[in-house]
C-alpha cells in the first residue's frame, strides 16, 4: 500500500510550519528532538517574520506575483487559474535552470517536475509583507492532502490583489526571466521598502538598512557585531536568542551522548567512539557555557513574554517550558557543567525525548538506533540565519547595483 500525508489545516502558517517540519527531517542535524520548536520558531518570527527555512533567494517574492498576474490578465478563474499559474511556475523553473545563477533555485535538482513550488514556499511571507493583500477566506476545517493541497491554495490565494507599486515582470516572462534570480536595482529598493514598512522594529528590517548590511561569514545573527548593537527592544532579543541558543545546545548533546552509549552497548560499531565525541563537545560546549558572562543572572522573564505574544499556544505547552525552564535553571546555575554524568540532568534530556518521540525514540526503539547516523538534532540553533542572510543579500546586492551591472542583468 502507497503512503501518503495529510493533515488538518488551519492557517498557511501551519501549512508552511509542517513543509519545514518535512525539510528539518532530512536534515539529522536540525532535528527537533526535544520538542523545542515551538519556543525555536517564535524566536525565528520575532527576528525575522515571514521567513522560513525553505526560502532561498528574495526574488521570488516578485517572481510568485508575477506567475499570477500573467494568469489573471487571461482573465482565468478557479481551477484553470489555478491550472496556468502551475505552468507558469514551471516555465519559469525551466527559464531559471537555462542561466547560470541557480544558488537557492527552487527546482535546481528537480526540475519542472519539482512537487513544492514557489507560490506555496513564499505564500506567508508575501502576506506579512503586504505584497499580497485581501481577505483570506480559507475554510478552516479544510482536510488537506498532499497531492490536492497546491492546487486549492493556488485558487484561494488569486483571490487577494497584489500591491499597486508592484514592479512589472520583465519582458518575456515566463519564458524568460531577465536576470534571473538577481534583483535589479528598482526590484531591491521596492522590497526593501515594502518589508521595512511591514515588519518595522525587527532584525530583519534593521539588517535592511544599506549602513547595516550583514556581512558573509556569521553563522548565527549574533555573530553579525551590527545585530548585536541594534537598537532595544531588537538588541535584547538578539542576545536571549543567543543565550538560548548556546543553552539549549547542551541538552541537544547530552541527547545524542545517551544515544551514542547506547549504541555502543548494543553492539553497533558502524560509527566510531560517538559516545567519546559527544563527551568531548559537551566538555567544550561547558567551557563555552563558563566563559558566556551574560548567562549568568539572565533573567528571562521578558523574553517569555515577547515568546508567548507571538505564539500564545507556548503558554499552553506546559511540558515543554517546564523542561525548558529545568535545564536552563541548570545552565545558569552551573549546574551543567557536568551534564555528562550528572544522573538528574541524563534523566531530564532522557525522559523528554522519550516523551516526545515514544514509540519512535532512539533511547528505546531498537531499529531506530541501528539506523543513527550519529548527528540528531545535534546543530545549535541559529533561527533560520542561512536563509535570512541569502535574501538579505540579494536585497543589498540588488539596491547597490550600478545602472551598468543592471543593464548586464537584462542582457
Amino acid at each position: 500500500m502507497t503512503s501518503g500525508l495529510s493533515w488538518l489545516d488551519t492557517s498557511r502558517e501551519d501549512q508552511q510550519r509542517m513543509r519545514e517540519l518535512l525539510k528539518l527531517f532530512s536534515d539529522t542535524e536540525s532535528r527537533d528532538e526535544l520538542g523545542i520548536g515551538q519556543v525555536r520558531d517564535a524566536f525565528s518570527d520575532l527576528l525575522f517574520p515571514g521567513t522560513s527555512v525553505l526560502q532561498n533567494r528574495a526574488r521570488y517574492l516578485l517572481i510568485v506575483p508575477w506567475c499570477y498576474q500573467e494568469a489573471q490578465r487571461r482573465g482565468l478563474r478557479s481551477d484553470r487559474l489555478a491550472a496556468r499559474v502551475d505552468r507558469n511556475e514551471r516555465k519559469v523553473i525551466a527559464a531559471l535552470l537555462r542561466g547560470s545563477d541557480t544558488e537557492g533555485m527552487i527546482g535546481r535538482r528537480a526540475g519542472v517536475g519539482v512537487r513544492t513550488l514557489p507560490s506555496n514556499i513564499y505564500a506567508v511571507a508575501l502576506q506579512e509583507y503586504g505584497i499580497r493583500s485581501g481577505e483570506d477566506d480559507t475554510a478552516p476545517d479544510r482536510r488537506l492532502v498532499s497531492r490536492l493541497a497546491e492546487a486549492d491554495e493556488l485558487t484561494e490565494r488569486s483571490r487577494g490583489s497584489w500591491h499597486p507599486t508592484l514592479p512589472g515582470a520583465p519582458a518575456n516572462f515566463p519564458q524568460e526571466v531577465e536576470g534571473g534570480l538577481r534583483l535589479l536595482p528598482d526590484e531591491a529598493r521596492w522590497l526593501r521598502e515594502r518589508i521595512i514598512d511591514a515588519v518595522p522594529g525587527t532584525l530583519l528590517a534593521y539588517l535592511l538598512d544599506p549602513a547595516h548590511r550583514p556581512g558573509s561569514e556569521g553563522d548565527a545573527p549574533w555573530d553579525e557585531p551590527v545585530a548585536l548593537a541594534a537598537p532595544e527592544p531588537i538588541g535584547s532579543l538578539v542576545r536571549d536568542a543567543q543565550r538560548f541558543s548556546l543553552a539549549m545546545h547542551g541538552a541537544a548533546l547530552l541527547y545524542n551522548l545517551l544515544v551514542a552509549e547506547r549504541y555502543e552497548r548494543a553492539g553497533l560499531s558502524e560509527l566510531e567512539e560517538p559516545a567519546a565525541r559527544y563527551r568531548d563537545r559537551l566538555s567544550a560546549w561547558s567551557d563555552g557555557v563558563s566563559a558566556e558572562q551574560s548567562l549568568k543572572g539572565w533573567d528571562r522573564s521578558g523574553m517569555w513574554t515577547r515568546l508567548i505574544e507571538r505564539n500564545p499556544r507556548i503558554s499552553t505547552n506546559v511540558k515543554a517550558r517546564q523542561f525548558i525552564e529545568r535545564w536552563l535553571d541548570a545552565v545558569t546555575s552551573g549546574a551543567a557543567g557536568e551534564a555528562a554524568s550528572d544522573p538528574a540532568l541524563r534523566d531530564l534530556v532522557g525522559e523528554r525525548e522519550r516523551s516526545v518521540k515514544k514509540g519512535q525514540s532512539r533511547l528505546v526503539n531498537d531499529k531506530l538506533l541501528r539506523t543513527w547516523s550519529g548527528a540528531s538534532g545535534s546543530r545549535r540553533l541559529v533561527f533560520r540565519w542561512p536563509q535570512v542572510r541569502r535574501i538579505l543579500t540579494d536585497i543589498h546586492d540588488g539596491y547597490a547595483a550600478s545602472p551598468s551591472e543592471a543593464a548586464g542583468a537584462r542582457a
